[in-house]
């Protein structure tokens, strides 16, 4: 039993041992940390005497104040309820010590999709619908959605403009009803559009 389990924790480095239950399964863990998000979720699953494993179970950081967090171990085989205190103790004396594992959930972070927009504005410019000016990037707000879907950044528009408004990087029109986007003359038409700073450095800032 020890050599299987002792072999499988080797081969995943990232799941560290955290409670040996006697004649039974030895309980491994890790911490998943989100890279678009940045939130933190603790991963256990159950290493079986016979080798088996069971699905990794996961438990958001801030539901882990106490043992009822993780009554649903009990529904896995060889736990018993009131064994959960016990092992809630050995998770909670080894959460510091736990690796943490970088995941995704389709979301980049803001700073990468910050970067990867400052890119595609001056990459792919579209006369009227993407550009740089004035050392803005600047994208048809009606269009937005499509450069968020195109680039696969996991933001929709909305959450995007909200984020680049709350960091100072949207450019806006006061006293408007547009209050995520910035009025631009193209020269033929005044349209709305998603308008930001580009990043220090950009050839076009």
């Amino acid at each position: 039993m020890e050599n299987k389990i002792a072999r499988f924790l080797c081969d995943n480095s990232l799941m560290q041992e955290i409670y040996t239950i006697e004649k039974g399964p030895t309980i491994v863990g890790a911490w998943g940390k989100d890279a678009g998000t940045m939130e933190r979720r603790l991963k256990l699953a159950f290493v079986y005497p016979n080798g088996e494993v069971s699905p990794i179970k996961e438990y958001s950081q801030s539901k882990l104040s106490n043992a009822k967090a993780l009554n649903n171990l009990a529904d896995l085989d060889g736990v018993k309820p009131e064994l959960i205190i016990s092992i809630y103790s050995a998770v909670r004396e080894k959460m510091e010590t736990l690796a943490v594992q970088t995941d995704s959930d389709g979301k980049c972070s803001l700073c990468e999709t910050y970067r990867t927009l400052c890119e595609y504005v001056e990459q792919y410019e579209e006369p009227g619908r993407v550009f740089v000016r004035g050392g803005y990037g600047n994208i048809l707000a009606s269009y937005l959605q499509t450069v968020l879907d195109k680039l696969e950044l996991g933001y929709t528009r909305l959450e995007l403009q909200k984020n680049f408004k709350a960091w100072g990087l949207l450019r806006t029109n006061q006293g408007t009803g547009h209050v995520y986007s910035y009025k631009i003359n193209t020269g033929s038409a005044n349209d709305w559009y998603f308008s930001f700073k580009m990043q220090e450095g950009s050839e076009a800032a």
